[in-house]
């Protein structure tokens, strides 16, 4: 529950860019996510057990949680590279410090 609602503030956060941007906010799919997905799905068909069924949820939510990083620092790039104002630049900074390493590392294993 709590990551869902952080999640949810960084979105409310992020919003006012998608419309600075003229774009409206929705579901992003990419080919890692994916590709993710199909591997969980794959693995949790096979596993008898639900807690290493867990375990395989638990890796995925790590490694979206990496994706989602590595997208923000490639935002932030992109808006210093282009000197974007503080207005653009501060909502991503504070989402990637709330979705920082240190919370990836927090997950469960």
């Amino acid at each position: 529950m709590a990551h869902s609602e952080a999640t949810a503030e960084q979105l409310e956060r992020l919003e006012p860019l998608f419309a600075g941007l003229g774009v409206e906010p929705g579901a992003i799919e990419s080919a890692p996510l994916s590709g993710l997905r199909t591997e969980r799905d794959d693995r949790v068909a096979d596993l008898q057990d639900p807690v290493l069924g867990d375990l395989v949820e638990a890796e995925l939510g790590r490694a979206i949680e990496r994706l989602d990083l590595t997208k923000l620092e490639t935002l932030l790039t992109l808006a210093d590279r282009m000197d974007l104002p503080d207005e653009v630049v501060a909502p991503l900074e504070q989402t990637k410090t709330e979705s920082g390493i240190e919370r990836i590392q927090e997950l469960p294993a």
